[in-house]
Formats: structure tokens, C-alpha cells, sequence
């Protein structure tokens, strides 16, 4: 009887010391390869700094060069077809249209010194409307004859085309802050007048007679 108590008991004791493996030990996680310290990951103004920086350098190599990066001169183009349909759709308040007549649209590259260009107006119109547009700074001046023309911005500046400016670069992509000025100005009808542009890098030019 004694020896079935302690055989019994040695028995509970090897179960005890077989029973179930310990579960094996965990996988250290995989290492997440961004976390490194200090590392974030680039948001819509880190996007839009890179894009501007861009921007800058193309504009500034264009300024050095004398000449328009293909990509841009092609994206410029592009645009002062959309104003130039958006412009000659056009009515007034009346809903008659305006009938804006084109009086010429090129791509200028500009560089530190201002450019000056005259425009051959014809046509029976005494009304001109004169745009610039770019990707950076542009400002123009429009003198009839020899004398500075009004200072008055046309009201087309900002509503040239349907849709919002925008011009897309192959390299760089969509650009939405595009720079504009323009001026209204009376002239005698045939009067040629004499454009005078200030800025870095290429533009698009376009004018329009109001008959």
C-alpha cells in the first residue's frame, strides 16, 4: 500500500515536470523603416515649397539664357489659346457678344532689363485691351505714341477664361498662383501702340480691340 501511495505520487510528479512546452518566446516586431527619429513625411507645404523653388529655377534660367524652356513656352501657348477663345466669347451686359477682336498673342522671355515691343493695331476700335500672364512677376506698361497710356487695368485680367488661370509644366506640374497684369487703353483708330515689359523668365502677351 505504501509503495502504491509513493508510486502514485511519483507519477504526479512527472506530470507535473512533463506537462504542457512553455509557449515559445515572441518575435521581436519588424522595425518600421520611417520611424526614424526625427523623420516626417513630406505634407502640402513642403510639396508647394518644392514646387516654387522650381519655379524660381526655371524662371531664373530662362532670365540667363535669353530663351524659353520648350515645356513652357508650349504651356504658355496653351493658355493664350484658352483667353483667346474665352475672350472672344465674351457678351455684355446685354447679352450681345463683344465681339473682342485679337490683335496679336506671343510668348516673350524676359530678363533684367524690360523689353519693349510695338503692337500694330488695326481696325476700327478705339478700345485695347492688353494681358500679360506668367508664372512669375510681370508688370507692363503701354505707351500710344510717345506718351504712357492710362494707368486702368483691364477688367478681363482675372476673368480672361472660363475656369480659373492655371498652367501645367511638364517638369513641374500644375501652377495656379499664374502673375497677370494688363492695362485698357484709348487710342485712335489704326493707332499703333508700344508695349513695355518688365519680369523674369517667359510670358504670354495677348491684346484685344473692342470695336
Amino acid at each position: 500500500m505504501q509503495k502504491n501511495i509513493l508510486w502514485s505520487l511519483a507519477i504526479a510528479a512527472l506530470t507535473a515536470c512533463g506537462g504542457a512546452q512553455p509557449p515559445p518566446p515572441e518575435a521581436p516586431a519588424a522595425a518600421d523603416p520611417t520611424a526614424s527619429a526625427g523623420a516626417k513625411k513630406p505634407g502640402p507645404e513642403d510639396n508647394a515649397a518644392s514646387k516654387a523653388a522650381a519655379v524660381d529655377a526655371l524662371a531664373a534660367g530662362e532670365a540667363r539664357s535669353g530663351t524659353c524652356d520648350e515645356g513652357h513656352k508650349a504651356a504658355l501657348e496653351k493658355l493664350l489659346t484658352e483667353i483667346e477663345n474665352g475672350m472672344k466669347a465674351k457678351t455684355g451686359e446685354d447679352g450681345k457678344p463683344l465681339d473682342l477682336q485679337l490683335v496679336g498673342k506671343r510668348v516673350v522671355p524676359l530678363g533684367a532689363g524690360a523689353k519693349q515691343m510695338e503692337m500694330a493695331v488695326s481696325g476700327r476700335g478705339t478700345e485695347v485691351h492688353v494681358l500679360a500672364f506668367g508664372v512669375k512677376e510681370v508688370s507692363l506698361d503701354v505707351l500710344v505714341g510717345n506718351t504712357a497710356a492710362t494707368t486702368m487695368r483691364s477688367p478681363f485680367q482675372r476673368s480672361a477664361t472660363p475656369a480659373p488661370l492655371a498652367i501645367d509644366l511638364p517638369k513641374i506640374g500644375t501652377v495656379t498662383d499664374v502673375q497677370s497684369d494688363s492695362r485698357q487703353v484709348q487710342i485712335k483708330p489704326g493707332q499703333p501702340i508700344v508695349v513695355k515689359l518688365s519680369g523674369q523668365g517667359c510670358v504670354g502677351l495677348v491684346s484685344f480691340l473692342k470695336p
